[in-house]
């Protein structure tokens, strides 16, 4: 059955060849699981029985997307700890990826939504990331070193013909925010600045929640399309925003549960009684980003005094960045992305206040 759930599907006629090569058998494309995602993606099992998960990466034919170059980048490293699927095979001419089924796994952002991510396993995932980040400079050769788009600045400013014409109005009311707010656009402009003098260390370049997928108690970080040397705080800063993300969302569903434009509870809630009930569930989150902070800075040693404000930074603007994912077929923001601007605005602006509030201690381990 082709999936209803928005997920686009690989093209069979450039995968199942590729299968064949691999000696992996071949893929019916009618008993096949879609995935959603910025990539066309699906996982099924061949004709031979083999459990497989495909992703064909958004590139012209025979034009090899830097993806594939990234997690072959990867996959000739050896990190302490770190679990991911094995890759079966690269295709550079056609974009794609073939990694072995995790089956049975559940990701990591369906766990913290229910309230079902095992503390224990952020600080197994703080000591991972911690571990990569902390190879060694002899592995840094091979990697790619191009910098990170995202903060953009350009769009700060005014957005593109192009970047207008594909936006929806919600993205669209969600630029205006930030286009109008100078504050906000100082503090990204000071984050690049910043991050540009931090030294560069490998990095996953995508640590959401979504990217971590738990099986039997154990976790295994997939989706290695944009690794490359980059300053360590972006990494730990998105995970840090994916539960920002989450205090956001659970607020603003104790306050309302539809569109922010239609409600008149937005009326009604002040902005105190919004950063109050913000400020519980940010005090709920907690155990979870100090659990992952403290497995972090057990492994890795860092004379960067800056690193917990940049990381509270990234994770500022992480719920930025996530807004405008979220609502990219929406019409008007939600009550979730108005809170989640408020969070993120204030740890763009206060950062040091988001690290005492999560229980981020200093960035130094160097007695231990």
């Amino acid at each position: 059955m082709l999936p209803s759930n928005g997920a686009r599907i690989p093209d069979f006629t450039l995968v199942n060849p590729f299968l064949e090569r691999l000696g992996l058998g071949e893929l019916s494309p009618d008993r096949v699981a879609g995935h959603p995602g910025r990539h066309k993606k699906c996982s099924g099992f061949t004709t031979l029985g083999r459990g497989i998960f495909v992703k064909q990466l958004n590139s012209s034919l025979g034009c090899p997307a830097p993806g594939i170059r990234r997690v072959r980048s990867f996959e000739a490293l050896e990190v302490p700890g770190l679990s991911t699927p094995a890759l079966l095979g690269a295709d550079d001419d056609r974009n794609l990826l073939v990694f072995e089924l995790v089956e049975g796994a559940e990701p990591a952002d369906e766990l913290a939504r229910e309230g079902r991510l095992d503390p224990a396993l952020a600080r197994v995932l703080g000591e991972t990331i911690g571990a990569l980040h902390a190879l060694p400079p002899s592995c840094h050769d091979s990697i790619d070193a191009s910098a990170s788009p995202y903060p953009p600045l350009e769009p700060l400013e005014g957005l593109s013909l192009r970047q207008y014409q594909a936006a929806s109005a919600a993205v669209l009311q969600g630029w205006r925010l930030l286009q109008q707010d100078e504050e906000v656009k100082g503090a990204l402009r000071t984050l690049r600045r910043a991050e540009d003098e931090a030294r560069k260390v490998p990095t996953h370049g995508d640590f959401r929640l979504d990217q971590v997928l738990v099986t039997g108690g154990r976790a295994q970080i997939i989706d290695w399309e944009e690794f490359r040397l980059a300053d360590p705080a972006r990494d730990v800063g998105m995970f840090v925003g994916e539960w920002l993300y989450l205090a956001a969302d659970r607020a603003a569903r104790v306050l309302y549960t539809g569109h922010a434009a239609q409600s008149k509870a937005v009326i009604d809630a002040s902005r105190e009684e919004v950063m109050a009930q913000a400020a519980v569930e940010l005090r709920a989150i907690q155990p979870m980003v100090t659990q992952f902070w403290d497995g972090y800075r057990s492994v890795r040693a860092a004379d960067d005094p800056g690193f917990p404000l940049r990381v509270a930074a990234f994770a500022g603007w992480h719920l930025y960045d996530r807004m405008f994912s979220v609502v990219a077929k929406l019409a008007v923001l939600s009550m979730t992305q108005y809170v989640a601007n408020g969070i993120g605005r204030q740890a763009l602006l206060m950062p040091a206040q988001i690290t005492g509030l999560l229980g981020m201690g200093e960035f130094d381990v160097a007695s231990r």
